[in-house]
């Protein structure tokens, strides 16, 4: 599977733009989400490929961007999407995989990753929990906040 994580650019913004999440109301539009990261120093996002086709986007909140940074840095999933034509096909675990993996690369030391989900019947908390994360039981936003420890790194 030749899943990778790459910058969103003017020649490829429109087709990550077109993805869609089904169903609809767990995730923000990408167009949104790209809009917001511009206004937002501690956004970082990338489009996710199969390939050389855009399947997907990923936005993290990271406090490390912003300047002066913060002496410890938080960082967690803010925005996570596969195109629902691509959904089942195990893109989602393998770019989550690569995005975990990452934040450990620039991140030595961060203990914690965190993110949210909303409530529901297609909530993705059994994808999230599935690689790790633990619901901890807090509401913020009415999304329930989830957890996966960092500290040590899995050995192989």
């Amino acid at each position: 599977m030749n899943i990778s994580l790459r910058e969103i650019t003017a020649d490829t913004v429109r087709a990550v733009c077109k993805l869609v999440a089904e169903p609809a109301g767990y995730v923000a539009p990408n167009a949104i989400s790209i809009a917001e990261a511009y206004f937002y120093p501690e956004a970082w996002f990338r489009a996710i490929y199969a390939g050389e086709e855009p399947i997907g986007f990923v936005m993290l909140e990271d406090s490390s961007q912003r300047r002066p940074a913060p002496a410890q840095a938080e960082v967690s999933l803010w925005r996570f999407m596969i195109d629902a034509k691509h959904k089942g096909k195990g893109y989602g675990r393998a770019a989550l995989r690569l995005v975990i993996a990452d934040v450990r690369r620039r991140h030595p030391g961060l203990a914690t990753f965190a993110t949210s989900c909303v409530p529901g019947p297609a909530s993705p908390r059994p994808f999230y929990e599935s690689l790790g994360f633990v619901c901890t039981g807090e509401i913020v936003d009415d999304e329930e906040v989830l957890v996966l420890r960092l500290d040590p790194p899995p050995t192989p």
